[in-house]
C-alpha cells in the first residue's frame, strides 16, 4: 500500500517511539486542513506515497513549495518529522465508498505493526446535527478507543476537550446508546476497526460547517498543540506556517476590468 519515494526507505518498527496524525475526509475539510498545517509549520519531509483503489486519483503542484517547482502531489502522501518523532499522513483525493473498509483495514494492520506511541485521528461533525447539550460551550470533543492509556483521557479532560456524547440509535432496536459521528467519513468505521483490534486511537473533533473552515482548523490546531506542543509558540500563539496553496483557496481575486 505505501510506495517509498527515493532513498526514502525505512523499517516500520523503527517508529515505535513516534505519535501517528491522519484527517478524515470529513465536513469542511477540518481534518485535511489541520494537516497541511502541521506539515508545513513543522517542515516534514515527503515519505512515501498511498497506492489503494479506494483513492480517487489526483495530481498537481507541492501544495507546500512557493517556488512550486520542486515536485508534485497526488491523492495520499506520507510524512515524517524525525525531530518532532511525527508520522503524517495526508489524505487530497476523494475516497471510492466501495473500497473504504479495505483501506482502513490495511490501514489499521499498519498502525499495530508500527506500533505507535500514539495514534491521533483529526475529524470533524455536522454542527447542525447538535443536541441541545451540544448548542452552548466548548465546539471541541473527543473520543478514545479501549487500549488508550487512561492518563491521555486525563490530559484531555485538562485541557477542557468534552467527551463526545452518545446518543439513542435510531438504527437498532432496544435502548442503545451509541457514538454518532454525523458528516464525519470514515471517523466510525476506524474508530469501530480499531475498537476490534485493540488498537489505541484518540479521535479530535469540532463541529462545523461547510465554507471557508480556516478559523476552526486554527481552533483545532492550536488546541491540539496545546496537548502535545509541536509548533514552538511566539507571542502566546503557535509559530503556524499557512501553506503556500493557502494562498489562493477560492481562486484568485476578481479581475480589476470588471470594476
Amino acid at each position: 500500500m505505501f510506495v517509498f519515494l527515493k532513498n526514502k526507505s525505512l523499517e516500520w518498527s523503527s517508529l515505535q517511539d513516534y505519535t501517528f496524525i491522519l484527517p478524515a475526509v470529513s465536513v469542511g475539510n477540518i481534518g485535511q486542513l489541520s494537516v497541511d498545517l502541521l506539515i508545513s509549520s513543522l517542515h516534514c519531509d515527503k515519505l512515501a506515497k498511498l497506492d489503494h483503489p479506494v483513492f480517487v486519483p489526483v495530481v498537481g503542484s507541492d501544495p507546500y513549495d512557493e517556488i512550486r517547482e520542486q515536485g508534485l502531489m497526488t491523492a495520499a502522501e506520507l510524512y515524517i518529522s524525525k525531530e518532532k518523532k511525527l508520522v503524517i499522513l495526508q489524505i487530497r483525493g476523494l475516497l471510492i465508498k466501495e473500497f473504504c473498509a479495505d483501506f482502513l483495514s490495511q490501514l489499521v494492520d499498519w498502525i499495530k505493526k508500527c506500533a505507535f506511541v500514539k495514534t491521533i485521528l483529526l475529524s470533524s461533525l455536522h454542527n447542525y446535527e447538535r443536541v441541545d447539550s451540544q448548542l452552548t460551550g466548548s465546539p471541541f470533543r473527543y473520543t478514545v478507543t479501549s487500549a488508550v492509556n487512561s492518563s491521555i483521557e486525563n490530559e484531555l479532560k485538562t485541557l477542557q476537550w468534552p467527551a463526545l456524547e452518545t446518543r439513542r440509535s435510531v438504527w437498532k432496536e432496544g435502548n442503545e446508546d451509541i457514538l454518532f459521528f454525523p458528516g464525519g467519513g470514515y471517523t466510525s468505521l476506524l474508530n469501530k476497526l480499531c475498537g476490534e483490534m485493540n488498537v489505541p486511537l484518540v479521535t479530535l473533533l469540532i463541529f462545523c460547517a461547510e465554507g471557508d473552515n480556516i478559523p476552526g482548523v486554527l481552533l483545532v490546531t492550536g488546541h491540539f498543540n496545546r496537548w502535545l506542543n509541536f509548533v514552538p509558540m511566539a507571542n502566546d500563539a503557535p509559530g503556524w506556517k499557512f501553506p503556500a496553496s493557502w494562498k489562493l483557496f477560492f481562486g484568485a481575486p476578481a479581475p480589476m476590468t470588471m470594476y
